[in-house]
C-alpha cells in the first residue's frame, strides 16, 4: 500500500510538469479532451479483454457525475481560471484547501470520522505547502491577475474535485473500477470539449512532444493515477488520500528544479520537509 501511495504521489506530481510543457503546443482543454477520451477508450478495452461487468443503466448517472467533477470541471475550472489571468501559485495556493473540504464533506455526506492526529497533520501539511508556494505567492500578487472571477473559478474546482472524490466513496464504489473509470473518462471528456467550443480553442501543434505528451497524460496521468486514487478512495478514508495528495506541488517544484532549472529557496526545502512531516503524523499508511 505504501508504494502505491508513493506511486500515486510521484504521478500526480507529473501533472504540474506536464501543464507547463503543454504551453505554446496544445491548448489545455483540447489536451484534456483527447487525454480523457483516449483513457476511456483504453479502460473500455481493458474491460472487454478482462469480461468485467457494466453496471445497470440506473447507476450510470452517478458514474457520470463523479467523472465530470472529479476529472472534467476539476481541471477544466482550473485552467480556465488560469487562462483567465489566475497564477499558478495562487491555483496550488487554493488547491491547498482540498484535504479541509474532503474531510468536511466526507464527514457530512458519508460520516467519516477523522482523528485528532489526522487534523494536526493535515494542518502541519498545509503549512509546509504554503511554505514551497510562498515565494510563487508573493510574485503573482505582485503581478496581478487575482480577480474575483479567476478565485471564483478556482475555488469551484477544487469544490469539484472534493465533491468527487467523496462520491467516489458512495454508491459508485460497488461498481467494476475498470468500467467505472472508463466510463468517468468519457463523460469529463464530454466536459473538455465543451469548454474547447465555449473558449474557441483550436491550438494543436503536430509534432512527436504533442503526442508523447498526450500519451503521458491518457496512460499515466489518467490511466494510472486517476485509477490509483480513486482505488485507494476505495479502500481507505477519502481525507487520508485528500492529505497524501498534498506531496504533489512540492514534489513537483523538485522536479521543476532538475528539469527547468527553477530555483529553490531554503524556505521552499524546508516546507517540502515539514509537508513530509505532516502527512506522516496524519498516518496515511495501510
Amino acid at each position: 500500500m505504501a508504494m502505491l501511495c508513493a506511486l500515486l504521489v510521484l504521478i500526480w506530481s507529473t501533472g504540474f510538469i506536464v501543464g507547463k510543457l503543454i504551453v505554446g503546443l496544445i491548448d489545455p482543454n483540447i489536451y484534456l479532451g483527447l487525454r480523457f477520451l483516449l483513457a476511456a477508450i483504453l479502460f473500455f478495452i481493458l474491460a472487454v479483454v478482462l469480461g468485467r461487468p457494466y453496471p445497470k443503466w440506473q447507476a450510470w448517472p452517478k458514474q457520470i457525475l463523479a467523472g465530470v467533477l472529479m476529472n472534467g470541471l476539476y481541471l477544466g475550472l482550473a485552467y480556465v481560471a488560469i487562462a483567465k489571468g489566475l497564477p499558478a501559485g495562487m491555483m496550488a495556493l487554493i488547491g491547498a484547501l482540498q484535504p479541509v473540504l474532503v474531510t468536511l464533506l466526507a464527514f457530512l455526506i458519508v460520516k467519516e470520522k477523522t482523528s485528532i492526529m489526522g487534523m494536526v497533520g493535515m494542518l502541519i501539511g498545509i503549512f509546509g505547502l504554503l511554505l514551497v508556494i510562498s515565494p510563487a505567492v508573493e510574485l503573482d500578487l505582485s503581478h496581478g491577475g487575482v480577480s474575483l472571477l479567476t478565485l471564483s473559478l478556482a475555488v469551484g474546482a477544487i469544490l469539484a474535485l472534493s465533491l468527487g472524490a467523496v462520491l467516489q466513496k458512495m454508491s459508485v464504489a460497488s461498481a467494476d473500477i475498470i468500467v467505472s473509470m472508463g466510463i468517468q473518462n468519457l463523460a469529463a471528456s464530454v466536459v473538455a470539449f465543451v469548454l474547447v467550443l465555449l473558449l474557441g480553442e483550436s491550438l494543436f501543434v503536430q509534432q512527436w512532444s504533442s503526442y508523447l505528451l498526450l500519451i503521458w497524460g491518457a496512460v499515466i496521468l489518467s490511466g494510472v493515477g486517476v485509477f490509483l486514487m480513486v482505488w485507494l478512495l476505495r479502500k481507505v478514508k477519502a481525507s487520508q488520500v485528500a492529505i497524501l495528495l498534498l506531496l504533489a506541488p512540492p514534489l513537483a517544484a523538485v522536479e521543476s528544479y532538475f528539469l527547468f532549472s527553477e530555483t529553490m529557496t531554503a524556505l521552499q526545502i524546508i516546507g517540502f520537509a515539514v509537508t513530509i512531516g505532516g502527512v506522516y503524523l496524519s498516518r496515511v499508511k495501510a
